[in-house]
């Protein structure tokens, strides 16, 4: 009797062992909207792979799709490279991009889709990430954040309880003057949603910090060049010859991150989700 309580002791630890050392994701699901900084092939993948967001999702054991491959329980990124904060149509570039589609149409897309029963998700356990602002040069300061809450409040209709917006970059010179215009706006609106709705767990990102701190320490990662594109875009008919060591580039196209310097962000994405959650 006594060796077989030894026994179930044994089993006892172990088992609080091992979930000690695999703590639970913060979330299980994830929606993403935003602009080329984070389009992983929704509208046109303004790079050479994968963007911080999906390298964050993947940190967590999330399988991040495009919309076309959504499925009930799917994670899904409705980013479009050129989207505004607002309702932009966007075009059909003449090489089949897809450019400008506003996330205001992106949530509606989103919309669709769960009406349709294409998408499901428990409030709990599901993350709304919104990335935008960068392309919003020509709107008022007040009208991207003006923008975002009203998404927001959209989802919120529909069920999500669940949000985090990012805060821009300020070191990258092509949207540096964009970030620091725009940031103290976007991180106002947590404050306002919390006011409008006692239920609501919502919190700024640090993603645009994330690429900061690449482009100002790039040697800490491997990255030697944090001023010439790696290649040029087929979509405005430049030489897409790539360089010799794309991994070593910051800028991938002209103002936009390599693939490595969004993984590198995307690591601490995910950080950052695990430290969110924990508190």
């Amino acid at each position: 009797m006594h060796a077989l309580r030894k026994l179930a002791l044994l089993l006892c630890l172990g088992s609080i062992a091992v979930q000690a050392q695999k703590p639970s994701r913060p979330y299980d699901q994830l929606f993403v909207f935003g602009d080329s900084y984070s389009d992983t092939g929704a509208g046109y993948i303004d790079g050479n792979g994968p963007t911080a967001v999906w390298y964050m999702a993947k940190d967590l054991g999330i399988d991040l799709v495009i919309p076309l491959k959504s499925w009930a329980r799917a994670s899904v990124n409705f980013a479009v490279s050129g989207a505004r904060t607002d309702g932009g149509l966007g075009r059909i570039d003449k090489h089949g991009e897809i450019l400008g589609y506003g996330m205001q149409l992106q949530i509606g897309q989103f919309r669709e889709l769960m009406q349709a029963g294409l998408v499901t998700f428990d409030p709990k356990r599901t993350m709304f990430f919104f990335a935008g602002g960068l392309n919003d040069r020509t709107l008022p300061i007040e009208t991207s954040a003006q923008d975002i809450e009203d998404e927001i409040e959209t989802l919120y209709g529909l069920g999500a309880r669940r949000f985090m917006v990012a805060i821009l970059p300020e070191k990258i010179p092509q949207f540096a003057q964009q970030g620091i215009r725009v940031n103290p706006a976007l991180r106002g609106i947590p404050e306002e949603m919390k006011r409008r709705h006692a239920d609501i767990e919502i919190a700024t990102s640090n993603w645009g910090a994330f690429l900061d701190e690449v482009i100002t320490n790039p040697a800490k990662y491997g990255i030697t060049n944090t001023t010439d594109r790696c290649a040029g875009r087929v979509l405005h008919n430049e030489d897409p010859t790539r360089c010799a060591t794309p991994e070593k580039y910051f800028f991938y196209h002209e103002g936009h991150p390599s693939t490595r310097a969004h993984e590198v962000a995307g690591g601490m994405l995910a950080d950052e989700a695990k430290k969110v959650s924990a508190h």
